[in-house]
């Protein structure tokens, strides 16, 4: 993120942000303590993986769980705005799609595929198309589509197609 910003840009950034963190929690599911998810990654709070493994036995309330889902939200977000230069000039459905396909993914995904390189030519509908295709994850080395996926890019998909006007 740059360092001065346009107020109503900025705005529209926190906006997204929350909406994502809002999106993401109950597609996420609170766990106050490390699990496995349904691919085998060390996950805790509401999908975290950053160093889930130093975190075994430890509890998190809830409070501390959506704090942190907020921070790495910010952290996705600031992701994606290094990979297309007007991101925070996005509508905040498109933004709210994108960091919440970002937490979900990771900045890689989203910077090294179609979707940032439709946004980046100014195709945001068809960059919103393109996320029905990331709904799929390796399972016994098979990549599969997986129902919780199907569903959480559908929804990151309708919130896109609402911005792109």
């Amino acid at each position: 993120m740059g360092a001065v910003r346009n107020t109503g840009a900025a705005a529209t950034v926190a906006a997204g942000i929350a909406a994502a963190a809002a999106m993401a929690a109950p597609q996420e599911g609170y766990r106050g303590y490390v699990y496995r998810d349904p691919i085998g990654v060390l996950t805790y709070c509401y999908g975290e993986t950053e160093n889930a493994k130093d975190m075994a036995g430890r509890k998190f309330s809830e409070a501390e769980c959506r704090a942190l889902l907020t921070k790495r939200m910010a952290h996705y977000e600031q992701g994606n705005a290094k990979c297309v230069s007007n991101y925070e000039q996005l509508d905040v459905y498109v933004q709210q799609a994108f960091n919440d396909f970002s937490y979900n993914l990771g900045n890689g995904t989203f910077c090294n595929g179609s979707v940032s390189r439709l946004l980046r030519s100014g195709d945001v509908k068809g960059a919103c198309l393109k996320i029905t295709d990331f709904n799929k994850a390796r399972v016994h080395g098979v990549l599969k589509p997986l129902p919780g996926l199907t569903k959480r890019r559908a929804l990151e998909q309708m919130y896109c197609l609402k911005g792109s006007h």
